[in-house]
């Protein structure tokens, strides 16, 4: 069933940020506060994994309904927003690839053949999201803290609890995967009861370095409305997910 709609103000969107925000992240950002949300844009978090969980826990306490996350090198429109939250999903994202190799910024079920982006596509269920364009609602995190027993951590005069401390879990082979603290996240809301989905209509970027050669003056790299990925095997965790 739906949830009710959650009023702009409820919902905020938190960018961590290491050194700095891409300018046209940091554009659409600057838009979704034009249109009434409330965003806020932490600095210096060399430990993501804490610094994830101490923004989580501080907009708890704030009583915001619905937590956005959104990378600081994410590139989206303001409107993936309002699309995201329109579904009253629990915990639904936008899908973008990884900047270093071909693969997507998520892991699978392992039984999709392929995903439809763009036109054609919908909503999709993952095995874990990566954080970088992420809505969560509050029950979530509540779930999870009571779920898995999350003790109350200090901080100085703060309190927050570890909902993306990164764990270690055994693997259907019985090899042991070292999870990111995105994909560490997903995992205990899976285990919690809830789905991970994501909207595959959704057009995200992400911004990194890129070496041009001769190919580049010659061709360009076409945009196109809807593009069919081809699942060859399933995509594993990874603990650079983000990267």
């Amino acid at each position: 069933m739906a949830r009710r709609r959650i009023a702009k103000s409820k919902c905020v969107v938190l960018v961590p940020v290491s050194h700095h925000i891409e300018p046209a992240t940091e554009k659409a950002l600057s838009r979704l506060e034009d249109a009434g949300y409330t965003v806020w844009r932490v600095y210096g978090l060399s430990d993501i994994a804490r610094g994830r969980s101490k923004l989580a826990s501080a907009a708890l306490e704030a009583g915001f309904e619905q937590l956005m996350w959104i990378d600081a090198d994410v590139v989206f429109e303001p409107a993936a927003v309002d699309r995201l939250r329109s579904h009253g999903l629990p915990m639904v994202c936008g899908i973008y690839p990884a900047k270093a190799a071909r693969r997507l910024t998520c892991a699978t079920l392992g039984d999709e053949p392929e995903f439809v982006f763009g036109e054609g596509g919908g909503l999709v269920e993952l095995r874990y999201a990566a954080t970088g364009f992420l809505l969560t609602h509050r029950s979530v995190y509540e779930r999870v803290r009571e779920h898995h027993q999350l003790p109350t951590c200090t901080d100085g005069d703060e309190r927050l609890w570890p909902f993306f401390l990164s764990l270690v879990v055994q693997e259907a082979g019985g090899n042991h995967a070292y999870l990111s603290e995105d994909f560490s996240f997903s995992h205990r809301a899976r285990e919690a009861g809830f789905q991970v989905m994501a909207d595959t209509t959704i057009r995200l970027g992400h911004v990194g370095s890129y070496v041009y050669s001769w190919e580049d003056a010659g061709m360009a790299l076409r945009r196109v409305p809807s593009y069919r990925l081809r699942l060859c095997k399933r995509i594993e965790p990874d603990p650079s997910s983000a990267a």
